[in-house]
């Protein structure tokens, strides 16, 4: 067991290590940091644009900086009724009404494409191992089991910095364009929001490792981690519509194996929604990485 776990922490750190002497990792920390600022900035754009609309209706001087209406706004009864109203969900509503906009923003846009860079950056990490044989050498020193969750690890970790980066990013945009910022209050929702989206990138950490074990070629796992990401998101939504009475629950069993279908629990803050929620996406990123190593453990190498 001891040996096991050594095993585990030093394949962690030599992935970590490798992705720094590689640059991977800063090409994963700029993808992450790029676009979390990059998309940020055409959202403030474009609620600055909105605002502008908005008063200018209501007959008012437009707004200087973007921010300024939305925050009145945001705070006001009618519009939290409609929102609440909108969502359908009061205990949701008046949760979410409670995180500034931006964080908001952040928390949609976290969770949202998160999956897609875990895809390009960690499906082909094990094929790459096999393809150019480095995997014999490596064997020798240890388990294929203990192997492989220092690579989930080492990965998962660059995940999470990248994830940080990516909100201190998205905050420092804020801070510079936006007046009525609640800075203190957005910084800890954003961050609350990566470690979120952090949960829910690991099953599809998962899936990109689990099927980069099947493949002997790098880009062959990278096109397969790309369709399953889409075949995982159909398979969410075809559940939801299909799902129902008799045979048809059958759609439900089939959505709780879908990391989507527990997106939405990540949206609340308390124990009752989040827990299970984590058991299930920690649970589904052991099932699709060991899936996998079914395979990758009989295998030749």
């Amino acid at each position: 067991m001891n040996r096991a776990l050594s095993t585990l922490g030093i394949v962690a750190g030599n992935e970590l290590s490798d992705s720094i002497r590689s640059r991977r990792v800063i090409v994963m920390f700029l993808l992450y940091l790029a676009g979390a600022m990059g998309a940020t900035a055409l959202f403030i754009t474009f609620l600055h644009s909105i605002e502008g609309e908005l008063v200018k209706t209501l007959g008012l001087d437009a707004p200087k900086d973007a921010g300024s209406v939305t925050a009145t706004l945001w705070k006001s009864r009618p519009f939290r009724d409609m929102l609440t109203g909108l969502i359908g969900e009061k205990k949701l509503a008046e949760t979410l009404l409670d995180v500034p906009p931006l964080a908001l923003f952040y928390g949609w846009l976290s969770c949202a494409f998160t999956p897609m860079l875990v895809m390009l950056t960690a499906s082909a990490r094990v094929s790459e191992e096999i393809a150019s044989g480095s995997i014999r050498y490596l064997m020798f020193r240890g388990g294929r089991a203990p192997w492989l969750l220092g690579k989930f690890a080492g990965q998962a970790a660059q995940m999470f910095i990248a994830l940080l980066l990516s909100a201190l990013g998205a905050w420092v945009i804020g801070w510079f364009r936006m007046t009525g910022y609640d800075g203190w209050p957005t910084a800890y929702h954003m961050l609350w929001f990566a470690v979120k989206a952090w949960l829910y990138a690991l099953p599809f950490l998962g899936l990109a490792l689990g099927i980069s074990q099947l493949c002997a070629l790098p880009n062959l796992a990278l096109a397969f981690g790309f369709m399953s990401l889409v075949a995982a998101s159909v398979l969410t939504s075809l559940s939801n519509w299909l799902a129902g009475e008799g045979w048809r629950r059958i759609w439900d069993l089939v959505n709780v194996l879908t990391p989507g279908a527990h997106r939405h629990a990540l949206w609340w803050n308390d124990a009752e929604h989040l827990l299970p929620a984590i058991v299930f996406l920690v649970t589904l990123a052991a099932l699709y990485l060991f899936a996998g190593y079914a395979r990758f453990a009989r295998r030749d190498l």
